[in-house]
């Protein structure tokens, strides 16, 4: 049986537009723009963005 560590990144291709790696990199500014407006949540660690193309491992966030 196969088990998936939490740490997983479900879209490695683009990895290199995750908020991860942004942070990682530097890009503050980029950084705080994808995080406007939030509606995911990455499972990873716990960051949002706008767009789920950002995050590694991405989760809708369900606004009332």
């Amino acid at each position: 049986m196969s088990v998936t560590a939490k740490t997983d990144c479900k879209d490695q291709a683009g990895h290199w537009k995750h908020l991860c790696q942004l942070r990682q990199q530097g890009k503050e500014q980029e950084f705080r723009d994808l995080m406007e407006d939030p509606g995911h949540r990455c499972l990873n660690c716990n960051a949002v963005a706008r767009h789920a193309e950002n995050l590694c491992n991405p989760s809708t966030i369900i606004k009332v």
